[in-house]
């Protein structure tokens, strides 16, 4: 018979004690996180390809942590619209391990896909590889909310990388997806201002020259006045 802690630890089944594996269950946990994470992640049109990522993405996570998905911005209610009326949302942030072998074997598209699902990830460093994957190729509108989400946070050394490839490209196509989320825009926009306020403004004393305030006013949205969104 069990008693005390050791019966905490088991479950009855068939009318006997069975040990509980804690680290299967959790295994379980993280894969079924994997499936569900991006599932309104990708348009329709790439749902195969989505689903070919997401069968070979790396179940670890960084240093073992126990989750891995985690919202800290309630990305839930943030939809951003596609030309075609898709909704697009995503996670925050992911901390699964990035596996290249895995990025090796993909397809283009499924390259593009497995980029914009690690520029969520908690390694800026991570984030920066697969973020320079993307600006490297013609961005199809479906990649452009990971481009807009990533530019709104607080690595100044990303928003500068995305400002430096895009300033002297053709960024129509980016620019009306923008205009066609104005609020999530907006929202982008204030929050790349509250992270300028607090760690870069003794860096960039006028926000003005600040590479985050010419991201958006030159790449994203020149003919918008974000004061009056």
């Amino acid at each position: 018979m069990v008693h005390g802690k050791n019966r905490r630890k088991m479950w009855k089944c068939g009318g006997r004690y069975a040990k509980i594996n804690h680290k299967k269950i959790q295994s379980v946990f993280v894969e079924m996180e994997v499936f569900n994470m991006f599932v309104d992640g990708f348009p329709y049109h790439i749902k195969k390809e989505y689903q070919n990522v997401i069968a070979v993405i790396c179940v670890k996570t960084i240093n073992n942590v126990a989750v891995g998905v985690q919202d800290g911005y309630n990305s839930e209610n943030e939809y951003y619209l596609l030309s075609d009326g898709t909704k697009i949302k995503f996670p925050y942030r992911i901390y699964f391990v990035d596996d290249d072998s895995v990025y090796e074997k993909l397809t283009n598209i499924e390259k593009m896909i497995y980029d914009c699902i690690f520029t969520r990830s908690c390694d800026g460093h991570i984030r920066e590889k697969h973020l320079i994957n993307l600006l490297n190729t013609k961005i199809p509108e479906w990649c452009m909310p990971y481009i807009l989400k990533i530019s709104s946070e607080y690595v100044v050394e990303i928003i500068e990388l995305i400002y430096d490839s895009l300033k002297n490209k053709d960024n129509t196509s980016m620019q009306v997806f923008c205009l066609n989320n104005p609020k999530l825009l907006k929202r982008a926009y204030q929050r790349m201002v509250s992270y300028w306020n607090e760690y870069y403004r003794s860096r960039y004393r006028k926000f003005n020259a600040y590479v985050g305030r010419k991201l958006f006013r030159e790449c994203f949205a020149p003919k918008i006045n974000f004061e009056l969104l």
